[in-house]
């Protein structure tokens, strides 16, 4: 019975050919480019100089290095998912069963024997998306023929081989060996046959001599070559992102503006922010408490309404628009649980911001809310 498993080695074997297979179309690219861009340098100009160099380093991280260190990367995950899905394909297989005892599709008889199951796909037509089914090949004793079932116990259907020549439909027989399985078609009318082949082992690959040289180089096996592209990768990361970075300042010019215009007052100023603006309105006594110093700086507050005709209700929303008012051209807001009354006390809590993230997201805050 034919198993689709097979040893970690196969895997890493054709994993590492395909790196170096993809290396090499890459490499084509380069050293064409290599050629061309030493042919256009000035006289005076070495391709060694840093501006250079940085030139042919893009080139070769675009069209090698990057897919080299993706590769080299993903290599364990991905072998060890290749080797998952060819275990969960044994491991269906062995569990498959037919769900009737079938007949011989040529004469009829039963008691056929399992030679092979394998998976197929039921519509005859070759698609990576198409689901697979386990397919049984079974012999006939009495005619010696071969039957093929799905595992819902429905005959296989072929799709039928026209005779290039007549049109007829032709017949098979098909051999297998180490090396290849070799389909014979023969025309019942007019007696056309021809033969194809399909192989099982990469000759080509097999008889590369320069494979283990060149897996050992594109697979990434020297460590100094292997840190040297990390490096490279991360310093143009690196630049990428600083590039992001200009960009969106530039963008949002307004808003850097914005947050530059900011006051920033200390703790100790805060009274002098509030005190008068608070007075104004009818409150006195405004104190403050001792800061929490967090993630954030916060720091409670207190004063007591001096209009005794004022109820809780607007005392409450009087004094939040006071303080919002007073701290809106600062750093400083009022933090969500707002202002708590009791008896004409009144209490709160105000919050720095000093992070540019959080300043930035301040301003878009008071850029929308005044758009309102």
């Amino acid at each position: 019975m034919f198993q689709y498993l097979h040893d970690r080695g196969f895997y890493e074997d054709l994993y590492d050919r395909l790196t170096v297979e993809e290396a090499c179309r890459g490499m084509v690219h380069y050293d064409k480019f290599l050629v061309e861009f030493e042919q256009k340098l000035p006289k005076d100009d070495k391709i060694e100089r840093p501006g250079n160099a940085f030139a042919i380093n893009v080139f070769y991280m675009y069209t090698v290095g990057n897919e080299l260190l993706r590769r080299y990367e993903m290599r364990e995950q991905h072998i060890t998912e290749l080797m998952d899905r060819d275990k969960a394909k044994d491991d269906l297989i062995s569990a498959a069963r037919l769900s009737d005892e079938p007949t011989c599709q040529h004469c009829g008889e039963q008691g056929l024997r399992i030679t092979d199951k394998s998976f197929m796909n039921r519509s005859n037509r070759f698609s990576i998306d198409a689901p697979e089914e386990v397919l049984f090949m079974l012999h006939c004793p009495h005619c010696d023929k071969n039957s093929a079932f799905w595992e819902d116990g429905s005959a296989w259907v072929p799709k039928p081989t026209l005779c290039p020549k007549c049109r007829a439909e032709m017949s098979h027989k098909t051999s297998k060996s180490n090396i290849a399985i070799t389909f014979t078609y023969t025309c019942p009318s007019c007696k056309y046959r021809y033969k194809d082949t399909m192989a099982l082992q990469d000759k080509k690959a097999k008889s590369d001599p320069d494979f283990e040289k060149d897996r050992a180089h594109y697979c990434l096996w020297d460590q100094e070559f292997r840190d040297r592209l990390f490096s490279i990768r991360h310093d143009f990361e690196g630049m990428a992102q600083l590039g992001k970075e200009i960009k969106e300042r530039e963008d949002n010019k307004h808003m850097y503006d914005a947050i530059k215009e900011l006051k920033k007052p200390k703790i100790a100023e805060l009274s002098i922010l509030l005190v008068p603006v608070l007075e104004r309105e009818g409150f006195i006594e405004f104190t403050l408490d001792k800061p929490e110093m967090g993630k954030d700086v916060v720091i409670g507050f207190s004063c007591l309404d001096n209009k005794s005709e004022r109820g809780d209700y607007e005392s409450e929303k009087t004094l939040r628009k006071a303080v919002e008012k007073a701290s809106a051209v600062t750093n400083w807001r009022l933090m969500s649980d707002g202002i708590h009354y009791r008896l004409g006390y009144l209490s709160g809590r105000l919050r720095a911001y000093e992070r540019e993230d959080d300043l930035v997201n301040l301003v878009t805050k008071s850029v929308k809310k005044n758009v309102k």
